[in-house]
């Protein structure tokens, strides 16, 4: 047996200085730490402590072999050099990994195969015959990495990833903490000091328990590899010292004899009954079923414990287990009234995948660690629970922001910006007051960026079957514009906005406004399919505003519709990119005979039928045909006929994968014209449309076919006349002769 042997041991990021100060309470000496993990040197013993005892490590390498190599023969070469014999048998099943590329390895695979060949030739050439090498079931794993031109062979200890500890038997749990990466975190958060001192520990999320396993085995002071002594592949390696082996292990079950009855209070808690049965289970399988307290309950419900001091950790949900992102923001606000209203005095850990969400809890961290566990980046947040740490934490701009702004900032309507606010709000109420009268208008924009600083759009729908509703759009900034003092202005005029518009707050909606490429413009922002009713034209028409930017009815085409309505009285009308076909729901009501609508998206489809169904109109007079509206005008249905009114909206711009080619409305106005001009009757009228700013009509092209009349100021209703015209609409009719 050597004097002393070189070891290598891998941890989890963030975890490798708390691995260095480990080994070295076991005896390692010379410790360097690397990127991935910690080398050191000791005797035989400190490589079994190690194995046995580690926390943190995944796994503690063996180095058999140091060299440097230039070429594949090298590394054959130096793998050959390792006399085998005295650490496998040729009966002995063996596997072999490795990482790294270099000296003309640029494959994994490629590496792993030089080297067992290289094993499997010098027991062929001494005994004549090889060793079994296999993937699963081996006796030894061999590991070798090759960085810069030099390789390192290792013999892996363990043979499986120190993270296992033998008490999640047959426990599944979706997304779960590594064992390791768990104990890094205690340590990281002083817990082995807390305890010393009494301290107590509760973890309010505790999934299947394995933060509290780990701090109960620190106290107890068990090995983590207990369970485990008798799968180490130690056990097979032909230098391996039974009798020191067994000397460690006995010790480390007396002392952990001496110790188990040392535990604190320590209490899990979680929402879920799933979760608390696995937990249940893994405090059986680690000796800990009576001493450990497990309770079911949310947040809100749960308490402090009486105990002076102690530490609470959790690892919160990462968002997979919830409906909405907005509930995610609930749950870390909800742990961090939890922390600052009883355990004031105690130290806190949050051990999250969603750094975003940190700043929810409303504390001022003392430091954050980054982390990973398996493949997910993390952080560890560490917090002193003291009054002097507490802040509020920042509003969520979500569509509920209007609840939020009401329960944090009650006192914020009476500052002198948003009374600003809310007198230009009701001069334009005033303003429109007897124009909404007198046409019956129940959906309007009520401001629209009138203040420059408050760069908002209200638009107020008071619907049929549920009252009034606000939806509030904010233009997005410029970069010049502090974002800080944009924020306040927007948390002023959402303080304000249930007062003026006599609306609760929970009815008031927030969404931002702002140009939308790719497929981003059909993302929808949330799945709660709550639609409303409001009266438009004489027609009841479905509105939806929660789930998409925009609400299904386009306000500023209100004059639009009512035109193209009356235009199609006792005729045939086309609506292309006819959206959620309000146009044709209209017509029908208003007398057309019959209308088809083309549009390629299928929600909107469905959302026109609706409108229609909710109108009692004939779906056989009225058709909806899904389908690319470029390549349908572009080859029209024979069977399809002529139309008295043709009412083309597209897009300024689409690049639909669905679609064939992109759309450019300037670009493609005039091809768009013609093609639709074909299905028109000889004396029927094509309605234009486009709120594209900057758009004009190439009039040249056009005005030898057709007599063009400029609708734009005629269609601009008094709420959308504030400012430039926010869309552009032409009449045109074939010109004869």
């Amino acid at each position: 047996m050597q004097s002393q042997y070189h070891y290598f041991a891998t941890a989890p990021a963030g975890g490798v200085e708390l691995l260095a100060e480990e080994l070295k309470s076991l005896g390692a000496q010379q410790c360097q730490l690397k990127p991935t993990g910690v080398e050191f040197s000791g005797e035989l013993a400190v490589g079994y402590r190690a194995v046995l005892w580690s926390r943190v490590a995944n796994r503690i390498y063996l180095r058999l072999a140091n060299a440097v190599v230039d070429r594949p023969e090298a590394l054959y070469a130096a793998v050959q050099g390792i006399d085998w014999s005295q650490h496998m048998t040729v009966e002995t099943p063996f596997a072999v990994s490795f990482t790294g590329s270099g000296a003309g390895i640029k494959h994994t695979h490629f590496g792993a195969l030089k080297i067992k060949d290289a094993i499997v030739d010098q027991f062929r050439g001494r005994c004549g015959m090889r060793p079994p090498v296999v993937t699963e079931g081996a006796h030894l794993a061999i590991h070798a990495h090759l960085h810069r031109g030099r390789l390192q062979v290792f013999i892996d200890l363990s043979g499986f990833g120190l993270h296992q500890r033998g008490y999640r038997q047959g426990v599944r749990f979706s997304a779960p903490l590594k064992e390791n990466v768990a104990a890094a975190v205690l340590l990281r958060c002083g817990w082995p000091t807390v305890a010393e001192a009494g301290g107590a520990l509760v973890d309010p999320m505790c999934g299947s328990g394995t933060f509290l396993v780990e701090a109960a085995w620190m106290v107890q002071q068990r090995a983590p590899q207990l369970n485990n002594v008798d799968r180490m592949s130690l056990l097979h390696w032909q230098g391996h010292v039974p009798a020191l082996w067994q000397r460690l292990v006995a010790e480390a079950q007396e002392r952990f004899a001496a110790h188990r009855h040392l535990l604190p209070k320590m209490v899990g808690r979680d929402i879920s009954a799933k979760s608390l049965a696995a937990a249940h289970r893994v405090l059986a399988q680690a000796d800990l079923a009576d001493q450990i307290q497990l309770q079911q309950a949310p947040l809100r419900a749960q308490h402090g414990l009486d105990a002076a001091q102690g530490l609470v950790v959790c690892n919160p949900p990462y968002g997979e287990r919830l409906g909405v992102e907005s509930e995610l923001n609930d749950l870390y606000q909800q742990l961090g009234e939890l922390l600052k209203r009883y355990f004031v005095g105690w130290r806190a850990g949050v051990f999250t995948c969603r750094g975003d969400k940190v700043p929810l809890l409303g504390l001022r961290p003392l430091k954050q660690h980054p982390f990973r566990n398996g493949a997910l980046e993390c952080v560890l947040a560490r917090y002193a629970i003291q009054p002097a740490h507490f802040r509020h934490p920042p509003l969520q701009v979500e569509q509920d922001l209007a609840v939020q702004v009401a329960r944090r900032y009650p006192d914020m309507a009476d500052s002198e910006g948003a009374r600003m606010f809310a007198n230009r709000l009701r001069k334009n109420l005033r303003r429109l007051k007897g124009w909404l009268k007198q046409a019956q208008v129940s959906a309007f924009r009520a401001y629209d960026a009138d203040i420059p600083e408050y760069a908002l759009a209200v638009d107020v729908y008071d619907t049929v079957d549920d009252g009034r509703w606000v939806v509030v759009y904010e233009y997005a900034p410029p970069a010049c514009v502090d974002p800080r003092k944009a924020r306040r202005h927007l948390f002023e005029a959402m303080a304000v906005l249930p007062q003026v518009l006599a609306v609760t707050p929970e009815k008031i909606v927030y969404k931002v406004r702002q140009r939308q490429k790719g497929s981003k413009q059909y993302v929808k922002l949330a799945q709660r399919a709550d639609f409303h009713q409001v009266v438009e034209n004489g027609a009841r028409l479905w509105v939806n505003f929660h789930d998409y930017l925009d609400t299904g009815l386009f306000l500023d085409h209100r004059l639009v519709r009512r035109k193209v309505a009356r235009l199609s009285r006792a005729g045939r009308l086309l609506n292309l990119f006819c959206y959620t076909a309000s146009a044709s729901v209209e017509a029908a009501v208003a007398g057309a005979q019959a209308s088809v609508s083309v549009d390629l998206s299928r929600t909107y489809l469905d959302w026109a039928a609706r409108n229609f169904a909710l109108n009692d109109l004939d779906r056989k007079q009225h058709t909806l045909i899904r389908v690319d509206v470029l390549r349908w005008l572009a080859q029209p249905p024979e069977k399809i006929g002529r139309f008295d009114v043709i009412f083309l909206d597209p897009p300024s711009f689409s690049t639909s994968k669905r679609m064939q080619g992109t759309l450019d409305i300037q670009r493609d106005h005039v091809t768009l014209i013609e093609q639709a001009g074909q299905l028109l009757e000889n004396e029927g009228h094509l309605v234009f449309s486009t709120n594209l700013r900057r758009f004009k009509l190439a009039a040249e092209q056009l005005e030898n076919r057709w007599e063009i009349e400029d609708w734009t100021q005629t269609t601009l209703p008094p709420d959308f006349q504030r400012h430039r015209p926010i869309h552009q609409v032409w009449r045109l009719r074939r010109r004869y002769g």
